[in-house]
C-alpha cells in the first residue's frame, strides 16, 4: 500500500474535493490488499470513516466516499454518491471492500 497517496485520500473528506475520485483508481490496485487486515491499517491508510454503520455481533462498515455528492452539504446523511464500503468482522478484521456503484468506477490502467 505503499504507492497509495494515503494523505491525499484522507484530506478529501467526504470527497467533496475530488481528490478520491482521481485516487480511486490508485486505490483499486490495492483493494484486494485491505481485505483480512485489522481494522488500524484501514485507518491508517484511508483514515476516518465519513460515515459509520455499526451492524449485529460487533460488526461495522466504514463508508468513504468516492465522488461528491450531497454529503458535501449535509453531512449528517448517507448520501447516494458513490462510496467505499469496508466491512470489518466482530474481530475486528476486513471481511469485504465494495464500492456502493461500482459501474460508475474507472478501472485502473
Amino acid at each position: 500500500m505503499k504507492d497509495f497517496d494515503s494523505a491525499a485520500w484522507k484530506a478529501d473528506k467526504n470527497a467533496c474535493k475530488g481528490d478520491r475520485a482521481r485516487l480511486a483508481p490508485e486505490f483499486e490496485k490495492i483493494r484486494n490488499e485491505m481485505v483480512e487486515k485489522k481494522e488500524y491499517v484501514v485507518r491508517n491508510v484511508l483514515g476516518k470513516p465519513d460515515k459509520e454503520n455499526l451492524l449485529e455481533r460487533s460488526q461495522r462498515i466504514y463508508y468513504y466516499y468516492i465522488e461528491a455528492g450531497d454529503q458535501c452539504q449535509d453531512a449528517s446523511k448517507l448520501s447516494d454518491a458513490n462510496r467505499l464500503e469496508v466491512r470489518i468482522n466482530s474481530l475486528g478484521k476486513v471481511s469485504e471492500v465494495n464500492y456502493s456503484h461500482p459501474e460508475k468506477l474507472k478501472k485502473p490502467e
